[in-house]
């Protein structure tokens, strides 16, 4: 199944102690950590167009890996304006949404999401909860939730893409802003959303601690 991807490339550095984009910190692997995202979906032949949404005033560090299917959108204030800058490029009918800052991400994984959108319209990455979940108030326990429903969302996510053009067109209208892709098929579509089930690496590198594992 061929499809599109966005990368959601942008925000900053300040919780790695960066004073830059986190997505031009080098890996191990010898690469950034947007260069190595970006190979994943490059080594895909299913993947027709990458679109990458990343801050204005890093689009000159981006000079090296554009061109053929990249293209290259301004992200906006939010992750949400970003995607939603990247769908009006997209020249696809499957769409995936990926942070940028998850670099191990498996193809695997890929092929699992394209696997469920041949019956689906919606499908995402989750893996389940295996820590006690507490709900606090004011330094306080109120509650404990049982972790038997509960899943931790990842990316990519994987969409009918004229189904998530008109959900971003509503939250637009509504003035909703979402923390996923997905949220926004729920709330404002009566689309089901499958879940794949993914794996614990594909995390979100957010701190340097998460460079290393």
């Amino acid at each position: 199944m061929n499809y599109s991807v966005i990368i959601a490339a942008g925000g900053n550095g300040g919780r790695m102690g960066l004073s830059y984009n986190k997505m031009f910190y080098t890996l191990s692997n010898g690469h950034t950590i947007l260069q190595t995202s970006v190979n994943l979906f490059k080594n895909d032949e299913n993947c027709k167009q990458i679109i990458i949404a990343t801050n204005p005033d890093d689009m000159h560090r981006l000079s090296n890996i554009h061109g053929g299917r990249i293209v290259i959108v301004n992200g906006g204030k939010t992750r949400q304006e970003s995607v939603f800058n990247g769908l009006m490029a997209v020249n696809q009918a499957v769409v995936l949404v990926h942070d940028g800052a998850r670099p191990w991400c498996t193809q695997e994984a890929i092929d699992d999401l394209l696997k469920a959108m041949r019956t689906e319209d919606a499908a995402i990455l989750a893996v389940p909860e295996v820590e006690t979940v507490k709900v606090v108030e004011n330094g306080y326990i109120t509650q404990t939730i049982a972790r038997d429903h509960l899943m931790h969302a990842q990316t990519p996510q994987a969409f009918n893409t004229e189904i998530l053009v008109k959900a971003h067109h509503k939250a637009i209208s509504d003035h909703f802003n979402a923390t996923d892709d997905a949220q926004l098929i729920e709330r404002f579509t009566d689309v089901k959303i499958k879940i794949v089930e993914g794996n614990y690496s594909n995390i979100k590198i957010t701190t340097m601690n998460d460079v290393s594992k």
